[in-house]
């Protein structure tokens, strides 16, 4: 009896283990064709967004190379999302340009969580939390713009300065 108890919380164990170990498989891996592929492909997508977002910049840096294309040509050929890029909300990219794949990648995030969401507002809001959160890390080059989009959020300002940017 003892035996069989061992060998139950050792499965169990074994279980949790792999249950919490972070799924490669998960992510993006190849480019959808049809709608259907796309459709099916979402979660994969939000988890390659998640990964890109939280492993830092410098670290895996092939694999980001790989799932960055793969992120960009899967916005580029999705039939369900589109993103509007707002030149005067883009003054963030231009010292540090990498940024702009987080913006695409938190705005793509936010339309598929969100019923393919085309609400200019919510769509740039989630982008630039996205820029934010990355740019928080440390790893990017010292940016006045970015910085103003941070303490904009702070202040709880952010979503009225898009709104007004998005006005002109």
């Amino acid at each position: 009896m003892k035996l069989l108890k061992t060998l139950v919380l050792l499965c169990l164990c074994s279980f949790a283990v792999f249950a919490f170990m972070p799924q490669t498989e998960e992510l993006l891996s190849q480019v959808p064709k049809t709608r259907e592929e796309f459709v099916e492909s979402e979660k994969k997508t939000i988890a390659t967004i998640d990964w890109l977002e939280n492993t830092p910049i410098h670290e895996q840096t092939e694999k980001r190379k790989k799932l960055n294309a793969l992120l960009l040509a899967w916005i580029t050929n999705s039939p369900t999302v589109t993103i509007e890029l707002q030149a005067e909300l883009l003054e963030f990219s231009k010292k540090n340009n990498a940024l702009l794949m987080y913006y695409m990648g938190g705005w793509t995030k936010y339309a598929l969580l969100n019923n393919y969401s085309t609400d200019q507002l919510k769509c740039n809001l989630a982008a630039l939390r996205s820029v934010c959160k990355a740019y928080k890390t440390g790893d990017f080059t010292k940016d006045k713009n970015v910085q103003k989009l941070l303490d904009l959020d702070e202040k709880g300002k952010l979503e009225g300065w898009i709104q007004k940017q998005l006005a002109k």
